[in-house]
C-alpha cells in the first residue's frame, strides 16, 4: 500500500464524530418538518381561519432553485378556501399564501430532500404528507 492509500481512510474517532452528527441532523430534520407543516397550515389559517390542508406544488423553477408552492388550500370537508388558478377576494390571503411558501414551505423542501418534489397534499391533522 502506497502512503496515500493508507492515509484515504479517516480515523475511526472522524468516522464515529460524523455518525454522531449525520444522527443528530436526522433527529432535528425529523422535529423540523412537523414544525413547519404545522407553522405553514397556522399561518395560512390566519388568512383563511377553516384551512385544514394545503395542496402543493414542489419544482425546479427557472433560476434552478426548488420551491414548494401552495396550488390550493381546502378546509376540513374539502370545500375550497384559495385555488392558485383565480384571484382571491382578499389580497392579504395572497401575500399569506406567497409568504408561507417563501419562510416554511421552501425550507421543508430543502431539508427532505425529494420528499415534497411534485403534487402533494399536506394536512393539519396528521401533520404528515399523503
Amino acid at each position: 500500500m502506497t502512503p496515500a492509500e493508507e492515509t484515504a481512510v479517516p480515523e475511526p474517532s472522524l468516522i464515529a464524530a460524523f455518525d454522531a452528527a449525520q444522527q443528530r441532523h436526522t433527529e432535528a430534520v425529523a422535529e423540523l418538518v412537523p414544525l413547519l407543516v404545522e407553522m405553514a397550515l397556522a399561518t395560512v389559517a390566519e388568512a383563511l381561519p377553516d384551512a385544514d390542508t394545503l395542496e402543493t406544488e414542489g419544482e425546479m423553477n427557472e433560476d434552478w432553485a426548488f420551491t414548494l408552492r401552495i396550488q390550493r388550500v381546502l378546509d376540513a370537508d374539502g370545500g375550497v378556501l384559495y385555488d392558485v388558478s383565480s384571484v382571491h377576494d382578499d389580497s392579504e390571503v395572497e401575500t399569506t399564501i406567497d409568504e408561507v411558501g417563501l419562510d416554511y414551505l421552501d425550507l421543508l423542501l430543502d431539508i427532505t430532500g425529494d420528499d415534497y418534489l411534485g403534487r402533494q397534499t399536506i394536512r393539519r391533522r396528521s401533520d404528515l404528507r399523503s
